[in-house]
């Protein structure tokens, strides 16, 4: 496909440059007149025709594209919303009431598993960690009586049964240990041999790598263990859920390619692969969800965001050759659907055509264009504002 590019000015200014030819029979038999009132220059030289001065020519901004045959791929365009994958999202909260500490996070950070990000303190932890070291020195007490029970039953000075006690007391003191273990590590804190300096401290650290979305704790704040210090999550993949009607869901299956848009990056596609369709319809909306893995370089895209997703290769035949331009250079006019021809330098005629089967940004042409024409792609809303203007002109001249 051949583009062709004009630098530009704005769209104003323009205007100012534009000769429209269009004209009725009266306006073609009087050009001298017309000429002699002022009016900039209206040349009639056929219907549905639009000319540029080469002023304008030189300075709008138009793009052409050389109608070709091209190899269309079918799709069908639905809407979509950008979603965290679930797996690769975090909420992380206190699991013990206390107070905070440090926040040591901002929304935005870029965080790895284990990263701290906030830190406090709790009187119930302390105590915990008071339980715990009475719980080791009992246990300790208890496996030194026995091992002396055991010498003593060897030179015959004790008793079975006051071993067998022995043991029991050392069971009951390692069941002790062992519960106060697990009432810290409830808690969130990692045991240790040795007791931390401040033991009352909890640090919450996030569960994967990702970036932090949203923080609602502050120094000084008390914390519930039903609360939400803060939201971290990983961006480098995401899910587009696409919402597919019920006639076109036998065209969705998995492993397509999918190509998505969004408003805040509009010139560019993003490419995904159906991983998911759903196995019930919506009765509201009479839809099938379709989901997207949706990879993301740069962390460019972000959940919550509307897309439109363009899936490819849906229908039942293979990809063929076809006269094809981009949609962007078909205009609606007068309830048909039209484009502008470049017929000659600065001069540009309206053609109607009947378009077929659309891929991606391409459309097929049915009738009207004939292969090596050139089109106006970019600029072709202009020139078909003017179009329609000076019909109005025409008619109140009239």
């Amino acid at each position: 496909m051949n583009l062709h590019r004009r630098p530009g000015v704005p769209a104003t200014l323009a205007v100012l440059f534009f000769v429209v030819v269009g004209c009725t029979a009266r306006d073609a038999a009087e050009p001298v007149s017309k000429a002699s009132e002022g009016e900039a220059a209206t040349v009639a030289v056929g219907i549905d025709r639009v000319a540029l001065m080469p002023a304008a020519l030189d300075s709008l901004r138009l793009t052409y594209v050389e109608v070709e045959e091209q190899e269309l791929s079918p799709s069908i365009q639905v809407p979509a919303e950008v979603m965290a994958v679930p797996d690769r999202r975090a909420t992380v909260g206190p699991r013990v009431s206390g107070r905070v500490a440090e926040v040591r996070v901002n929304v935005g950070d870029r965080v790895e598993t284990g990263t701290v990000l906030a830190v406090l303190e709790s009187d119930a932890v302390g105590r915990a960690w008071a339980d715990l070291i009475a719980a080791r020195a009992r246990a300790a007490v208890a496996r030194r009586a026995l091992q002396r029970q055991r010498r003593l039953l060897v030179d015959r000075v004790t008793s079975e049964r006051a071993v067998e006690e022995a043991e029991g007391e050392l069971l009951v003191a390692e069941a002790d240990l062992q519960a106060d273990q697990t009432r810290l590590a409830t808690f969130g804190v990692v045991v240790s041999s040795e007791p931390p300096t401040d033991p009352t401290r909890v640090t919450l650290t996030s569960p994967l790598a990702g970036t932090v979305v949203a923080r609602w704790a502050n120094v000084g704040q008390w914390a519930e263990p039903t609360e939400t210090i803060a939201e971290v999550i990983d961006l480098s993949a995401l899910w587009l859920e696409a919402s597919v009607y019920e006639s076109q869901m036998r065209l969705v299956r998995v492993g397509q390619t999918v190509l998505v848009t969004v408003r805040a990056f509009p010139d560019e596609v993003f490419s995904g692969t159906v991983s998911q369709v759903a196995a019930t319809l919506d009765e509201q909306t009479r839809t099938v969800s379709v989901r997207v893995a949706l990879p993301n370089p740069g962390f460019r895209l972000r959940p919550g965001m509307f897309a439109t997703a363009r899936i490819q290769d849906t229908h039942d035949h293979e990809p063929r050759r076809l006269l094809a331009i981009p949609w962007a250079a078909v205009q609606q006019v007068d309830d048909h659907r039209a484009v502008f021809v470049r017929v000659d330098e600065g001069v540009f005629e309206l053609r109607r055509v009947h378009t077929g089967e659309r891929a991606g940004d391409l459309v097929e042409i049915l009738n009207g264009l004939i292969a090596g024409e050139e089109v106006v792609t970019e600029g072709s809303f202009l020139l078909k504002g003017q179009l329609l203007r000076s019909t109005l002109g025409d008619e109140e001249g009239d």
